[in-house]
């Protein structure tokens, strides 16, 4: 079986080794192979996955935004109206459909030969048609070809149908996940909280063990803290914030779980925390429009950089995103150089472009 997970821009190759090794601890014969990562430039990373076992384990991933099964897919297809022709037949009568529909069943309960099911389309090259059209075409081919009676709605359908036309490739995909795999147990948003996916790298990049004393000095809603207690065992999670409602918000997604836990309001250019005492730090540097003033934004990230390398113990690992590479890098050789860099991860954080830094404190 053909799946699909979905996933911040980016994020491809770090939401693949987190599904093998996921899907490699169980018996050996239901060992994934990755079949490739497709872009959809600024909106996704879609990683298509060979897996022999079910997509129930694909839904307990922290790196995947959505989880879906392929139903067809069409190559070579033409910018012109041949191309809602090729469209159509690609999934009238793609082999995959059954099996691909069972799965959903499985996971959905509804075992009716048929129901209610919406379209989302989306298109990125030079076509000549639109991607409502493309959304008629394979609405089209389900209501003509696919198994049971499909009734097309505009929302809220029994079946989600998501067609991806990337150029001259079409991936037409059940989706398997709903909204809670986005933004799961998250309870609290405020404005500039991570996607937890993105959180979700993060935390996989500090490398985490049990014996992790974590750190985000700059933790907002506690994403990035959320997303570190799922990921395992820990010593200590510390979290802080300037903004009172942002604190307030840290501590009502942290609620129910387990360990110890202090969240503090705080200047993360002061932190409240001793020499050497922490092991793991990842945070979400302010970009430029997350502060009135960007002038303030150098010596910021100086103070906030120097206080990180002062608490981190040698060994220590940090994982930054900035919008800022360039910035980060100067206030890392002015207050920091200690902190040896790693390599970098590009990302697009709100339809704008970032980069995921790691560093070892030396």
């Amino acid at each position: 079986m053909l799946y699909a997970l979905q996933t911040v821009p980016g994020l491809g190759t770090l939401a693949w080794r987190e599904a093998e090794q996921v899907l490699s601890s169980g018996p050996a014969q239901t060992a994934p192979r990755l079949v490739g990562i497709k872009a959809v430039p600024g909106r996704n990373d879609l990683v298509l996955i060979a897996h022999q076992g079910g997509p129930k384990p694909l839904l307990s991933l922290r790196l995947a935004e959505d989880v879906f099964v392929v139903a067809a897919r069409g190559y070579r297809i033409a910018p012109d109206e041949r191309g809602l022709r090729q469209i159509y037949a690609a999934v009238r009568a793609a082999e995959d459909v059954a099996p691909a529909l069972e799965a959903w069943r499985r996971l959905s309960g509804l075992r009716k030969p048929g129901g209610t099911f919406r379209v989302i389309a989306r298109t990125v090259g030079r076509q000549r048609y639109l991607r409502r059209d493309v959304g008629r075409a394979v609405a089209d081919a389900v209501r003509e070809g696919w198994p049971g009676t499909w009734r097309l709605v505009e929302d809220d359908g029994d079946l989600e149908v998501w067609a991806t036309l990337v150029e001259q490739e079409l991936l037409c995909t059940i989706r398997l996940s709903d909204a809670s795999m986005r933004q799961r147990g998250k309870l609290r948003h405020l404005p500039a909280s991570l996607r937890p996916a993105l959180a979700a790298a993060m935390v996989a990049l500090t490398d985490p063990a049990p014996e992790d004393v974590f750190l985000d000095p700059m933790a907002g809603a506690g994403t990035i803290l959320v997303e570190r207690a799922a990921a395992g065992p820990f010593a200590e999670l510390h979290g802080g914030d300037l903004n009172s409602e942002a604190v307030n918000a840290m501590r009502e997604n942290l609620r129910g779980v387990k360990g110890r836990i202090v969240t503090s309001r705080w200047d993360a250019r002061r932190l409240p925390l001793e020499d050497s005492s922490v092991d793991k730090v990842a945070v979400n540097l302010p970009f430029g429009k997350q502060v009135s003033n960007e002038a303030e934004l150098p010596d910021l990230y100086q103070a906030v950089l120097a206080e990180i390398a002062r608490v981190l113990r040698p060994g220590g690992r940090l994982v930054a995103l900035t919008g800022d590479t360039r910035l980060l890098e100067q206030a890392r050789n002015r207050a920091a150089r200690n902190l040896r860099p790693g390599p970098r991860q590009r990302v697009i954080v709100l339809g704008q472009p970032a980069v995921i830094c790691e560093y070892t404190r030396l």
